[in-house]
């Protein structure tokens, strides 16, 4: 059996730097902490913690250089709080993508909204970040809080109907807004629920956080039109390998909107940009 220490050493095939202080840094988190595990347990996953740090290299490269989003003013404060909430599976990240995006909402826009809102935390966040940037939008909740109401078997994987995100409802969350007068909270397949939404004469923002494919596709149609130019929707696990069928509906949507341009970005989100209206 080869010596816990030379893991720290061991030839790496990406980005040596990385993977070697990721190693090391495990090493000395096992030795000081998990020594009850034993041996073969700290050895194993040091070598997990290295081949995740190898893998993922592109992620945590310089990362000592870039700044830390969790201290900046405004969007700091806010997101500690949502998060202290427990209400979201959103993290600083992709909480922060929210909080660009809300700064950069076209002036002239009447109304901004959420499809699939499961607790309210993300929600609260674009609330309480409108309410930082000075602006009162129209904001639209939508959730069907009771799970997908339709799923595409060879698209969404183990998405099922009525069996996730159902531990949460509407009246939860609408008093979980109820500080925010300019927030409007709809329960309802969004398929048919958006005739809420269709009155508004346009959006600047759009949250999309539904998972599968029927209904990310239908809310992109929906927004599609809807959406100033310089406006922006932001459709949440585009890059998640357990939500296929997103990526399938953003990638047909872009590839039919020549006045839309898709960025994915590396939270997994994908920003829809409207460039002309």
């Amino acid at each position: 059996m080869r010596s816990v220490h030379s893991l720290g050493r061991r030839p790496a095939t990406g980005s040596p730097g990385v993977a070697q202080r990721s190693r090391a840094l495990a090493l000395r988190l096992l030795n000081k902490g998990l020594g009850l595990f034993g041996f073969q347990a700290r050895e194993s996953a040091v070598v997990r913690l290295g081949d995740v740090a190898l893998k993922h290299d592109y992620l945590w490269y310089n990362a000592k250089k870039k700044i830390d989003i969790r201290k900046l003013d405004g969007f700091r404060e806010i997101a500690q709080r949502v998060l202290a909430d427990g209400r979201t599976y959103l993290h600083y990240d992709r909480l922060y993508t929210l909080w660009q995006a809300v700064a950069g909402i076209p002036s002239d826009a009447p109304a901004v909204a959420e499809v699939g809102a499961y607790k309210g935390g993300s929600a609260r966040f674009i609330a309480e970040s409108l309410r930082a940037h000075g602006r009162a939008n129209r904001f639209y909740v939508c959730d069907t809080f009771e799970g997908h109401a339709v799923v595409d078997a060879g698209l969404d994987g183990h998405h099922k109907v009525g069996l996730q995100f159902q531990s949460t409802s509407f009246e939860a969350v609408s008093k979980y807004l109820r500080e925010f007068d300019n927030v409007r909270v709809v329960k309802g397949d969004f398929r048919q629920a958006s005739s809420v939404l269709a009155e508004e004469p346009a959006f600047g923002l759009a949250h999309i956080d539904v998972d599968v494919y029927q209904v990310t596709r239908f809310c992109l149609e929906f927004f599609a039109d809807r959406l100033l130019a310089g406006g922006l929707l932001v459709v949440d696990d585009y890059g998640s390998k357990t939500c296929e069928g997103v990526k399938a509906a953003v990638d047909e949507f872009a590839a039919g909107r020549a006045d839309y341009r898709l960025i994915h970005l590396l939270t997994s989100q994908a920003l829809l940009v409207r460039i002309a209206g």
